[in-house]
């Protein structure tokens, strides 16, 4: 995988986040919403996302943005892109990067859990290990996205569930070792309008279809928009030193 950065915008004296899956989704909204105040560190797979996402913020924004190509399970890779990024302090990580996977335990491969279970669990473990010498330097906060399914099973979710109940321990786990040095903070978002739970309920979908049973039809209303999500993460970003919100859940309304 190839490793790419690239700079963009007017330097300021801002603090600096780095905002991982900051492409799409949820990753998005809140790099999005860190821009108006922070400069940021934007990791993704694609590097010509990456650029024009990073062109459209500088001027929009006046923030400076880093962008950083790199695919989050490849350790050598993701070790080397942080060693270049040459952090001495990080106020702000968000881990927003995942991927769900949906279907019952005995249709689940050994490949595919490994897959997911890379993705949303060991490489957060790995990328927040290597950037913890920066974020003490700064008292700095951890985000977590985690979701509801780290909070409750679900059938046909065994994966999914896994993945993010290892993300729960990981956080409660880092949160007491680092305490007094950085806080950590986790997101816990209900159905959020995103294109990965688009996808997800095509495959849910596809499968009731071929038990033949009858799927719920998709509406962006019975979710929450990304922003949403990101207004919680700006309420973590937003609180004094002294103090730390360690576990948020936001769920929809159903006021729409």
């Amino acid at each position: 995988m190839r490793t790419a950065y690239s700079e963009s915008g007017r330097h300021q004296r801002r603090p600096t986040a780095l905002v991982t899956g900051a492409t799409s989704g949820i990753g998005l909204a809140v790099t999005r919403d860190l821009a108006t105040d922070h400069d940021l560190i934007l990791l993704a797979r694609t590097a010509t996302d990456l650029d024009e996402l990073a062109s459209v913020l500088g001027e929009d924004s006046g923030a400076g943005v880093r962008t950083c190509a790199v695919d989050l399970t490849d350790d050598e890779a993701l070790a080397t892109a942080i060693g270049e990024l040459d952090l001495a302090d990080l106020d702000v990580l968000v881990n927003s990067a995942g991927v769900e996977s949906s279907g019952p335990v005995e249709e689940l491969s050994p490949t595919r859990w490994r897959d997911v279970l890379d993705l949303d669990l060991v490489s957060v473990a790995h990328l927040t290990g290597l950037l913890l010498p920066a974020l003490r330097q700064a008292r700095g906060l951890v985000v977590m996205i985690n979701s509801g399914a780290g909070l409750r099973a679900r059938p046909g979710q065994a994966l999914y569930c896994a993945a993010k109940a290892g993300l729960r321990a990981l956080t409660d786990v880092l949160r007491e070792e680092e305490r007094g040095r950085v806080r950590v903070t986790t997101v816990y978002p209900g159905r959020v309008d995103t294109p990965m739970q688009r996808r997800a309920h095509r495959e849910r979908s596809r499968r009731l279809h071929a038990e033949g049973s009858k799927a719920r039809h998709y509406r962006a209303a019975d979710h929450m928009t990304t922003t949403s999500v990101a207004s919680t993460v700006r309420l973590a970003v937003d609180m004094p030193v002294d103090a730390v919100v360690e576990d948020l859940s936001v769920r929809p309304a159903d006021m729409l």
